[in-house]
C-alpha cells in the first residue's frame, strides 16, 4: 500500500482513525457484551463448586455433570447463527444478555433441588449462546474493516481481562452472601452493563442496510447451500482441527505435566501459561491479519504449536521444554476465533457470517465433546499421553495446511 488511498484520496492513517470513531461505539458494546455475557461464567465457574458443596451437600460429580449440557446446546449454534443473519445481531444479543441474567438470577435461587438446578443450567447454557463470538463478532466485523483482525483481537482480550478481574470481585461477595450473592453480581453486570450498551450502541439490521454493508435484498443462504461450498468445509474443518486438540490437552494439562516429570505446582503453572499465551496469540494473530495474508498467518500459528506437541513426547521433559512448548500450544489457541472470524467476513462478506460462525462452532462443540473424552481414555489404555500428543501435533499440521488451502481472497466480497 502506498501513501495514500487511490479511491480515499486519503491516508491509511487517517481512513483508520476515521474508522475507529465511527465505530467505537458497536465496538464497546461487543467488547463488554463478550466479557461479560456467557462466556465468562466457565472461567468463575470453579469459585462455586466449594460453596454448592457446602451449602447444598452436592457431590463435585453432581455439580460437574452439567458441563455435558455443552454436548446437546451446541446444535443452538446454527440456529442462533441463522437468527443473526436473519433478524440482526442487536436483537438476538440482546435478547440472549436479558435471558443470561435471568438464568443467574434462577440460580440464585436454588433451595438444594439438583433437578432444578440442572433444568436452570440446561436453560442458561442454551440461551447463552446468543451471547458468543457468534454475534459479538459480527458487530466486530460488521463495524470494522480496514482494522478487522485488530478489532477482533481487543474484543476477545476483553474477555480474558474480565476472566482475570471478576473471581477479585465475586469472592469477597461469596463470603458474606454465599453463591446466591455470587450469581447476582454477574446478573447484574450483564443486565445494567452489557444489555444497554447493546441496545443503545449496536446498529439495527435496518441500519446496517442503508449503511450500505449489507446489500438491500440480502439474505443468508442455507445451512445446506453454505456446507455445499468447499471453501466453507475447509475452513469448518480447520477451525476444528485447530481448537480442539488445545481444549483436550488443556483438559489434562496438570496430569499431562505431571506424567512428564514435573512437580504438581510446576504443572499448575502450566495452566496458567496456557492463558497468557492464548491472549497473546489472540492479540498476535489479530494485529498480523491486517497487514498480512490470513492463511499463511494461520499456517504458522498452527504449525508452532504442531511442533510444540512434539516437544513434549519424552517420557521426562524439562520445565524450560515443558513451559516453552505449552507457549507454542497456547498461541494456536489464541489465533483460533479471530482467524477464523476473520476469515468469513473476508471471504465470505457478511450476509451469512453468524450462519457460517454458528456451523464452526457446532463442529468445535462437538469436536471437544469427543477430543476432551478420548484423551482421558488414551491415558487409561496406554499409560501415557504420548498417543494423544502425535495425534494432536497431527491436527494442527492438518489445520495449517487447510488453512493454506482457503486461496487468494476474492476480488469481490458477496453481499
Amino acid at each position: 500500500m502506498t501513501g495514500t488511498d487511490a479511491r480515499d484520496g486519503e491516508s491509511p492513517v487517517t481512513l483508520i482513525l476515521r474508522e475507529w470513531r465511527s465505530a467505537w461505539r458497536p465496538g464497546l458494546a461487543a467488547l463488554v457484551a463478550g466479557s461479560l455475557g456467557y462466556s465468562l461464567f466457565p472461567a468463575v465457574s470453579s469459585l462455586f463448586i466449594e460453596p454448592l458443596e457446602t451449602q447444598f451437600g452436592w457431590s463435585r460429580g453432581d455439580i460437574a455433570f452439567v458441563h455435558s449440557f455443552g454436548f446437546a446446546t451446541a446444535f443452538s449454534a446454527p440456529v442462533i447463527g441463522r437468527l443473526t443473519d436473519r433478524l440482526g445481531v442487536r436483537p438476538v444479543l440482546f435478547t440472549g444478555l436479558l435471558m443470561t441474567a435471568v438464568g443467574y438470577i434462577l440460580l440464585s435461587r436454588m433451595t438444594g433441588s439438583l433437578s432444578y438446578y440442572y433444568t436452570v443450567y440446561f436453560f442458561f447454557s442454551l440461551c447463552g449462546m446468543a451471547t458468543t463470538g457468534i454475534t459479538v463478532t459480527r458487530i466486530l466485523s460488521g463495524a470494522f474493516e480496514r482494522t478487522r483482525g485488530t478489532a477482533l483481537a481487543i474484543g476477545r482480550s476483553g474477555l480474558a481481562v474480565a476472566g482475570a478481574l471478576m473471581p477479585l470481585l465475586l469472592f469477597p461477595v461469596m463470603e458474606r452472601m454465599g453463591t446466591m450473592g455470587g450469581y447476582l453480581v454477574l446478573a447484574a453486570f450483564t443486565l445494567l452493563l452489557a444489555a444497554p450498551l447493546v441496545w443503545f450502541f449496536v446498529p439495527t439490521r435496518s441500519a446496517d442496510l442503508r449503511s450500505g454493508r449489507i446489500s438491500v435484498h440480502a439474505r443468508a443462504d442455507p445451512w445446506l447451500t453454505l456446507l455445499a461450498k468447499p471453501k466453507i468445509r475447509i475452513l469448518i474443518a480447520a477451525s476444528v482441527l485447530n481448537y480442539v486438540p488445545v481444549v483436550a490437552l488443556l483438559s489434562q494439562m496438570k496430569p499431562l505435566g505431571v506424567s512428564k516429570g514435573l512437580d504438581a505446582a510446576t504443572a499448575l503453572g502450566a495452566v496458567s501459561l496456557m492463558g497468557v499465551a492464548a491472549a497473546c496469540g489472540a492479540l498476535l494473530s489479530g494485529l498480523l491479519v491486517d497487514r498480512f495474508w490470513a492463511p499463511a498467518v494461520a499456517f504458522i500459528l498452527n504449525a508452532l504449536p504442531a511442533v510444540g506437541c512434539l516437544f513434549l513426547l519424552n517420557d521426562s521433559v524439562p520445565p524450560a521444554i515443558f513451559y516453552g512448548a505449552v507457549l507454542l500450544i497456547g498461541l494456536g489457541q489464541g489465533a483460533e476465533i479471530d482467524i477464523v472470524a476473520f476469515m468469513i467476513a473476508r471471504y465470505f462478506g457478511l450476509r451469512s457470517y453468524s450462519t457460517i460462525y454458528g456451523l464452526s462452532t457446532l463442529g468445535i462443540a462437538l469436536g471437544v465433546a469427543v477430543g476432551a473424552s478420548a484423551i482421558g481414555y488414551a491415558y487409561d489404555l496406554f499409560g501415557n499421553y504420548n498417543l494423544a500428543l502425535m495425534i494432536a501435533s497431527g491436527c494442527f499440521a492438518l489445520a495449517s495446511l487447510l488453512y493454506l488451502a482457503m486461496g487468494r481472497y476474492p476480488a469481490r466480497i458477496p453481499d
